[in-house]
């Protein structure tokens, strides 16, 4: 994330949804930070071991290469690990700030823990895409112009990826799964979006509109 709002402001908030949004904001910052680390380490270790497979190439012991070519693996295993807890925590940050806005939009009372405790897991499919549709003039009363029209196109473009992701299950009506466990083993693709939508959300639009005009 590239920026922190001041949680402590956000008085038109309660204090279990400051804690939720606050608990998940961070969870993402420090995976967004470790899912670069383990794509670089991915990289220097394969870049290590082509190096080594040049020399070992013909040779009788080849025992380094062998190692490194473990660690390869091991490092691919980690960073899907990565790549899936980073999913499972920006979808539900994004699905809890646009909660949060949608309450704020219509001055509904505060979400219930349990309510809480669900919007902070993965988010199903069907229900990230169904919080991705919910347009600007709804979430952001008072919004208009240039400011509303830049919010509309990138939230329909995270509308767009999150369909992408669903993939065949979308052209097929369904998307009543869970991202995670759909998934074979391929790539999430650039989750930078997902953790900059995420942080626009909470950090500008939340920071904004959770707190009372003095």
């Amino acid at each position: 994330m590239t920026s922190s709002p001041q949680f402590t402001k956000l008085d038109r908030l309660t204090s279990d949804e400051v804690g939720a949004l606050r608990d998940l904001f961070c969870a993402c910052a420090d995976l967004r930070h470790e899912l670069r680390s383990a794509d670089v380490l991915g990289h220097r270790v394969d870049q290590t071991l082509s190096n080594t497979n040049r020399y070992t190439e013909g040779q009788r012991f080849t025992r380094h290469a062998g190692a490194l070519l473990a660690l390869e693996q091991a490092t691919v295993d980690y960073e899907i690990e990565v790549e899936n807890l980073a999913w499972k925590h920006v979808s539900a940050c994004v699905m809890l700030a646009t909660a949060l806005l949608d309450r704020l939009a219509t001055n509904a009372p505060g979400l219930s823990v349990e309510t809480l405790e669900e919007l902070t897991s993965e988010p199903w499919m069907s229900v990230l895409c169904a919080g991705l549709s919910l347009p600007g003039e709804r979430l952001l009363p008072g919004c208009s112009g240039g400011p509303l029209d830049h919010f509309e196109l990138d939230r329909k473009k995270m509308l767009a990826r999150a369909e992408a992701l669903g993939g065949r299950n979308v052209a097929d009506g369904g998307l009543d799964f869970l991202l995670t466990e759909a998934k074979t083993g391929g790539p999430f693709g650039d989750m930078g979006p997902w953790f900059d939508w995420a942080n626009y959300l909470v950090a500008q639009e939340i920071a904004h509109r959770g707190q009372s005009i003095s």
